[in-house]
Parts: structure tokens; C-alpha cells; sequence
């Protein structure tokens, strides 16, 4: 049997599973936060903000680091 060159593992899937729940329930509690303590306008504020973060962190994933 080969290795997968990738490191496709049950436990390495287990361990992006976790993160991406993670990153997901962050997000979530970051706009609710905003909702409660600005309104609306702190939720268009975070979206903002959050677009670049997650996409920073997408690519990190990406590369592998």
C-alpha cells in the first residue's frame, strides 16, 4: 500500500473538520457580537473585516502551512 502524497488521513481529516467548525462558530459568534452591541451596521462592518481575514486563512490552509 502507498502513502497518499497529500497526508490524507482519517486523523488529519478529523483535525481540518474541527478547525473548519471552529473558523465557522467564530465567525458566527464575531457577527452576533456585533449584531448585539452595534446593530446592522457592526454585522457590514464584520463582514468586511472577516473577508479578508477568512481569506488570508484559506490560503494558509491551502499551502499547507
Amino acid at each position: 500500500m502507498t502513502e497518499d502524497p497529500a497526508g490524507a488521513t482519517p486523523t488529519n481529516d478529523r483535525k481540518a473538520e474541527i478547525w473548519a467548525f471552529v473558523i465557522a462558530l467564530g465567525v458566527i459568534a464575531a457577527l452576533v457580537a456585533a449584531y448585539l452591541i452595534v446593530g446592522l451596521a457592526g454585522v457590514g462592518v464584520v463582514m468586511v473585516a472577516m473577508t479578508a481575514i477568512i481569506f488570508v486563512v484559506l490560503v494558509t490552509i491551502t499551502v499547507g502551512g
